[in-house]
């Protein structure tokens, strides 16, 4: 159990030291930082640190008693307030970055300053990756090489919904070629609702990468189990040719009936 709520609690913006003392003081209530200190096996200034970061995120309160100052929790119930209060500082960030967006673009075109070529590491990296295929596709289609199972046994599969509904709902159409796997079968059935059509190659083909073409970028995603990652190739002549090679091979492979 206590696995569970440290993951949430990591989810909710916490690291991993912050984590250890809330629990410390949400199993103990009042304590010295001495105390926290010892139980959370740091020094007392890392502790004071972490106690003043948790005091600023609301979730930590401080009180004088005979001189000495003590640290407790906030109620566990008042979590969802801290959650709900989350949101909406997220809400009003995102509607000040559409706001100036324009401005940051215009900046962009002004100097080459930004790299071609961009890297992400890890799970939350891939994701950013593919949040571009959505946020910068401009022609609203899709060419994607899709490991499939790679994917599925990756990724998040809420997130992998979240992803797919999303880019329905955006109006982004996919044209997919994926090995004839049992996981890539059970994805086609939804084709129709997700602006997708899929076309398979033999299963001994498979492959633990996708590879996404759209405009004039070629997002790559390997799902090394060790060290995922991700890069976007910004570049007309790259995805000129892999578009014309992904149609070559699409046009290819006839249509199962």
């Amino acid at each position: 159990m206590i696995e569970v709520i440290h993951s949430s609690l990591r989810k909710i913006g916490l690291d991993k030291k912050e984590v250890g003392v809330f629990l410390i003081l949400l199993e103990e209530g009042k304590l010295r930082v001495r105390d926290i200190a010892r139980a959370a096996k740091i020094n007392r200034t890392t502790a004071y640190g972490i106690l003043k970061e948790l005091i600023n995120k609301g979730l930590v309160s401080s009180t004088k008693e005979k001189g000495v100052l003590m640290f407790q929790s906030i109620e566990p119930a008042l979590l969802v307030n801290y959650i709900e209060r989350l949101e909406a500082n997220l809400a009003e960030q995102k509607k000040e970055i559409k706001t100036i967006l324009p401005q940051i673009k215009s900046l962009r075109k002004k100097k080459d300053i930004y790299p071609r070529i961009q890297f992400f590491e890890g799970i939350e990296g891939i994701k950013q990756a593919y949040e571009d295929t959505l946020q910068n596709n401009v022609e609203k289609v899709l060419r994607d090489f899709t490991g499939t199972d790679a994917i599925f046994n990756t990724m998040p599969h809420e997130w992998v919904e979240y992803y797919l509904q999303k880019r329905a709902r955006l109006g982004i159409k996919c044209l997919d070629i994926a090995p004839d796997t049992e996981w890539s079968r059970k994805s086609k059935t939804r084709d129709s609702d997700l602006l997708r059509t899929t076309k398979f190659i033999p299963e001994k083909f498979q492959f633990n990468t996708e590879i996404d073409i759209y405009d004039d970028k070629t997002a790559i995603m390997s799902f090394s189990e060790k060290e995922p990652i991700a890069v976007i190739i910004e570049d007309t002549n790259t995805a000129q040719t892999m578009k014309k090679m992904f149609e070559y091979i699409y046009e290819s492979i006839p249509d199962k009936k």
